[in-house]
């Protein structure tokens, strides 16, 4: 199998492909083109140990990787006018060829505007620009109590100053995992010393040169050092079918920015997690090498939070009930359907229950 593969991005997706279809022994040539000067990381560690200092290393192979698999990573290189019937693209300003091209974008941070302070954190770089911020008296306001407001609020707990996390909604990732799991998270949140905020969002960062205080929408003010804004993402959603293929011929993308169909749920779904992106990746290999191998397992995703290893199964925009066991120190939470089938489910502290959802899900 010969002729170029052009993947845009360079995190987990695009370099999983990469090396992917390496390994289904795909012998032509493979770019990878990132816009960040960092090769392939795990971005899950920003907000865990690299914040905290516990940890450094957070590349996804050693530095000989790529070029030992004969793969181009070209950093810090935007690509541009990409044409999909010439089937040509300005990479880093030169004109390529290519056979097949991935997109594997992936999603930028939600912003607000603000003073110097005022952080968001979605890149290395910008993990780094963080630690690099903080010190043992930082007064520090977490925007956001979701996956990424929660890990920064439990890293950073005890460790600067003061914690103080905002969210509008009743509860912790209540959208996300319902008002019974949020409450058992918001007392945890207190539990380690975090001032939480509910029920009220930011009207404005106070400062010049640097963020003094924040300005609630409740008429509140805090006095904050740093700022981390964790709201969420934004990106163009690019429709695929389940082997990562978008209406164009010869184009496929995956992780974050694809809308990958599920045949076993009859619809597409966009899902911005490791393991999504890992599995898509190596069904878009697959189709490109010429043997197709759709994706479609159950949504996996984990989060670390004030002692907790939380490991959610399955995708569940809603559901009728939640059907909780345990405590709030070991726990499952099963999200079931009007008859009591499971739709998704949530482990605290009890991987040990995970294969057997896995299979229940699976049926």
């Amino acid at each position: 199998m010969t002729g170029t593969v052009l993947i845009v991005g360079a995190g987990l997706a695009g370099s999983r492909t990469a090396e992917t279809l390496r390994s289904l022994g795909y012998g032509g040539r493979i770019v990878v083109a990132g816009d960040e000067p960092h090769p392939p990381y795990e971005r899950p560690a920003l907000s865990k140990e690299l914040l905290g200092a516990t940890r450094d290393d957070v590349w996804l192979r050693f530095a000989g990787f790529w070029p030992e698999h004969g793969i181009e990573m070209l950093l810090d290189t935007a690509v541009t006018d990409v044409d999909g019937a010439k089937r040509t693209a300005l990479v880093g300003g030169e004109q390529t060829n290519w056979d097949a091209l991935v997109l594997a974008t992936g999603v930028r941070a939600r912003r607000m505007s603000g003073p110097p302070g005022v952080h968001h954190l979605r890149t290395l770089d910008d993990a780094l620009t963080l630690r690099n911020d903080l010190d043992e008296s930082s007064n520090v306001v977490v925007v956001g109590a979701g996956f990424i407001g929660g890990e920064v609020a439990s890293t950073l707990s005890g460790t600067v100053g003061s914690v103080t996390v905002i969210e509008p909604q009743s509860a912790p990732l209540e959208r996300v995992l319902g008002p019974e799991i949020g409450g058992m998270l918001a007392a945890r949140h207190r539990a380690h010393g975090i001032d939480l905020r509910l029920n009220t969002g930011v009207e404005e960062f106070i400062g010049g040169a640097r963020v003094e205080q924040v300005r609630l929408t409740n008429g509140e003010t805090i006095d904050a050092d740093v700022v981390v804004v964790g709201i969420g993402s934004v990106g163009d959603a690019i429709t695929v079918d389940e082997c990562g293929r978008t209406t164009t011929p010869g184009v496929y993308a995956c992780g974050d920015t694809a809308s990958w169909w599920r045949p076993s749920l009859g619809r597409n779904v966009r899902t911005e997690h490791w393991t999504s992106a890992a599995g898509q990746a190596r069904a878009v290999a697959s189709a490109i090498v010429g043997a197709p191998s759709p994706y479609d397992e159950p949504g996996f995703f984990w989060s670390d939070q004030f002692g907790l290893r939380l490991q959610h199964l399955g995708h569940a925009d809603k559901w009728h009930a939640v059907v909780i066991e345990g405590d709030e120190e070991a726990f499952t939470a099963r999200y079931v359907d009007r008859e009591g089938h499971l739709l998704a489910a949530l482990a605290g502290n009890s991987s040990a229950v995970l294969g057997s959802l896995r299979r229940e899900l699976a049926a």
